[in-house]
């Protein structure tokens, strides 16, 4: 019986350690060689307001604001090494980053840094750029944001999005991006937008948790990145960056990654390298729904 407990006594004290906790864990990248230092697990978001009250702060597609758009499900990708559009008249990004939420319980690090180094790329790409970071970055600022891209969009043009910031999962509706006055921005809402813009080519990356459910509700024209898909995103504190926007701003400024595909599987590809090192799991994908490779 005291061989019981004392198993018993070790298991509980693995479970503390190793558990799920609202503690960000830093890994050492130790035998891994590059240069991004030690990560750190990017914090859940933490919501202790009532179900109610939560979902009054639900921001889903209505037809009141936008009419519904059902995306009819996508060919497969043809594979075609080249962009049958690769100059677009127009390019349009729309960017957000918040580090700094209501309150501070739900404050990040690295999301605005995300954000301004995304929007020194897509201007050097040749994009008009509107972007939200931090407390600009509210609900209502977002829905504006996206108004716009759809506003701006067409036949021909190219569009982007990129969100450094919150995700989190929340049933039935799925996987959301947090706002600053923490709205959730269900993937449907986000979705309804960017599938209905009226171009068909779309690039969209969001380093945030738990994205998984944007991976699935795209359109054609289409290529869809996320940090993470049912886990954690990392951020990278000696670079000040989500450790998935730095691997993609690498590909894209320093490996030669011209197209969205490629880029982001230059940094999955980078994640899944450092997380097998330091025995740490992680969840990067992507959705190609482009014909042919979507030059940015």
């Amino acid at each position: 019986m005291k061989k019981l407990f004392m198993l018993l006594a070790v298991c509980c004290t693995l479970f503390l350690v190793f558990g799920c906790s609202d503690t960000p864990r830093i890994t050492d990248p130790g035998s891994d060689t590059t240069s991004l230092g030690p990560l750190v697990q990017r914090p859940e978001f933490v919501d202790t307001r009532p179900s109610a009250t939560i979902e009054s702060f639900m921001m889903k597609p209505t037809e009141s604001n936008f009419v519904a758009f059902k995306p009819p499900k996508p060919p497969p990708d043809t594979g075609g090494s080249s962009d049958p559009n690769p100059n677009p008249a127009h390019k349009y990004a729309y960017i957000v980053g918040i580090s700094d939420y209501e309150g501070t319980a739900n404050d990040l690090q690295y999301c605005d840094d995300d954000a301004q180094e995304m929007r020194t790329y897509y201007q050097s790409q040749g994009f008009t750029i509107r972007m939200d970071l931090d407390r600009n970055a509210t609900a209502a600022n977002m829905q504006a944001g996206f108004e716009w891209l759809v506003a701006q969009a067409v036949p021909g043009d190219e569009i982007a999005f990129a969100y450094s910031g919150h995700g989190a999962k929340y049933n039935p509706y799925g996987s959301c991006l947090i706002s600053t006055d923490l709205y959730y921005i269900t993937n449907a809402f986000v979705m309804q937008y960017i599938n209905g813009a009226n171009c068909t080519k779309k690039n969209i990356t969001i380093d945030a948790c738990q994205a998984g459910s944007f991976l699935s509700a795209g359109a054609n024209g289409e290529v869809i990145a996320t940090a993470s898909n049912t886990t954690y995103s990392y951020d990278a504190p000696t670079l000040q960056n989500g450790a998935w926007t730095y691997y993609w701003l690498y590909g894209v400024n320093s490996a030669g990654k011209i197209y969205a595909e490629d880029a982001a599987s230059y940094a999955e590809t980078g994640m899944k390298a450092w997380a097998s090192a330091n025995h740490v799991k992680v969840s990067p994908a992507h959705t190609d729904l482009y014909t042919g490779k979507l030059d940015m």
